[in-house]
């Protein structure tokens, strides 16, 4: 396994002295897709100068750009996702994890199953796009307190069939899982859609290492559907340039 942090670019040189594999940016904040290349190429250039490189990135769509509803507009959303892999391909990165809970949202009487049409749609669309760069789109279920729609890895695995794309895949977050008592046996029931994975130590949603949470079922999961993939912190930190060496030490305490 590869270990990485969700954090901003300025501490991708501290993530490198540590030891981690790759940094996780965010995709408003670095890929930038609906600004110009003037303003994307000074982060482009910073980011392939560390000796560690930006593999995935979070923060997929803002807000505003909905795929779920009466108000999707489908020429910016695939503007939106062409820029973003292509930047993507040229920061030497690998994987665009899809939570973004405010674009896939389902509003009070809306149809649900209309609505998972919808995601179906613009993962697919997505998928022209992610391929044709190299790059992986991961599904984030994320969990009912943040979202009402793909809560599970299992809805994860379920949408990603559906669309059943190679540059669709699944994430596995814990955080999540942890929040909706779902089966670690549903991350092995992914195994082989299973593209990226999140970690945080789940009660607190704080860094791996901050207390004595047991991440053994956790890793066992993992294991077990023989993922070799990235995992990435995201989480909170108390004091980043220390605890970031915590958090890697015992994530990398559980592969003995």
């Amino acid at each position: 396994m590869k270990f990485g942090v969700c954090a901003p670019l300025e501490k991708i040189d501290r993530l490198a002295e540590v030891g981690y594999d790759y940094i996780e940016l965010g995709v408003q904040s670095a890929l930038i897709p609906e600004k110009d290349e003037a303003k994307f190429q000074p982060i482009q250039a910073e980011a392939l100068g560390s000796s560690i490189k930006a593999e995935a990135y979070a923060g997929f769509l803002p807000g505003d750009l909905r795929v779920v509803g009466d108000e999707v507009d489908l020429q910016r959303l695939s503007n939106y996702v062409e820029t973003a892999c292509r930047r993507a391909q040229s920061m030497d990165s690998k994987i665009i994890v899809y939570g973004s809970s405010g674009s896939r949202n389902v509003d009070d009487g809306y149809d649900f199953d209309r609505a998972l049409g919808q995601i179906a749609d613009f993962l697919s669309m997505s998928a022209d796009h992610a391929e044709a760069y190299g790059i992986v789109i991961a599904i984030e279920p994320l969990c009912a307190r943040e979202c009402n729609i793909i809560q599970t890895v299992a809805d994860g695995l379920a949408m990603a069939k559906r669309v059943n794309r190679s540059g669709i895949r699944v994430l596995a977050d814990l955080y999540h899982i942890w929040q909706e008592s779902e089966p670690m046996s549903n991350i092995v029931d992914a195994a082989e859609w299973l593209a990226h994975v999140h970690i945080a130590e789940p009660v607190k949603r704080s860094y791996p290492g901050n207390d004595d949470f047991d991440f053994s079922d956790f890793f066992s999961a993992l294991k077990s559907a023989s993922y070799k993939g990235r995992v990435s912190c995201e989480c909170g930190f108390d004091d980043f340039d220390q605890d970031v060496e915590t958090a890697l030490h015992t994530m990398k305490s559980y592969l003995k």
